[in-house]
């Protein structure tokens, strides 16, 4: 997997793309938009190690990433939540950015379904 590539789960999301049928564009841009919301607002949270809005925002964008089949970068926001939780802010940064990343590979390949 490059770093332009997120893992998706091609066959969760030609399920749910049979099951939604014309509702599926709408939940791809529901998902990018909400996730570019929650990660920017863990961006405004990581300088001052505000952990509570961290452990919040990471869960959401976990679970999200779930349910789409973004598994890369549920992972990454499930280390998040983790730290955030016990309130460790240790590479923080650097797991931030690889969620920026990951979610950047994965909007792209998930609005390239889009028509």
């Amino acid at each position: 997997m490059s770093q332009s590539e997120a893992d998706l789960d091609m066959v969760m999301l030609e399920g749910l793309k049979k099951l939604l049928a014309d509702k599926f564009d709408e939940l791809i841009t529901t998902f990018n938009s909400d996730c570019a919301a929650r990660i920017g607002r863990i961006a405004d949270a990581l300088p001052d190690q505000n952990f509570t809005v961290i452990c919040h925002e990471a869960h959401g964008v976990k679970g999200s990433c779930r349910n789409m089949g973004v598994n890369s970068l549920a992972e990454l926001c499930d280390k998040m939540e983790s730290k955030a939780r016990v309130q460790d802010g240790s590479d923080m940064e650097q797991l931030f950015a690889a969620i920026e990343q990951q979610f950047a590979a994965a909007s792209n390949q998930l609005s390239s379904l889009l028509p």
